[in-house]
C-alpha cells in the first residue's frame, strides 16, 4: 500500500513516497513562505520521483503541526 509522507521545518519540508516498508522516492525542498506550495511541491516530487500515479496513493503521513495549520488555516 502506498504512502506519502510530508515533514515541514522552518527551512526545508522533506516528503517521502514509501510502498510497506520499501522506500520508493525522497525529496528536500526549500519550506516556502505560504507554507502550502512548498507543500505540494514536495509531494510532486517526491510522487515523480517515485514513479507512481498519484490516485495510488491511500496514506498521508504529516510530520509536524506546521503542515495541520496550514491546513486548518487554508494558508
Amino acid at each position: 500500500m502506498l504512502r506519502i509522507g510530508v515533514d515541514v521545518g522552518g527551512t526545508n519540508t522533506d516528503a517521502v513516497v514509501m510502498d510497506g516498508n520499501s522506500l520508493l522516492s525522497t525529496i528536500k525542498t526549500a519550506t516556502t513562505e505560504d507554507v502550502t506550495s512548498g507543500i505540494r511541491n514536495a509531494m510532486a516530487g517526491a510522487i515523480a520521483g517515485a514513479g507512481v500515479k498519484p490516485r495510488s496513493i491511500r496514506h498521508v503521513m504529516i510530520g509536524t503541526t506546521h503542515f495541520t495549520n496550514a491546513v486548518v488555516e487554508r494558508k
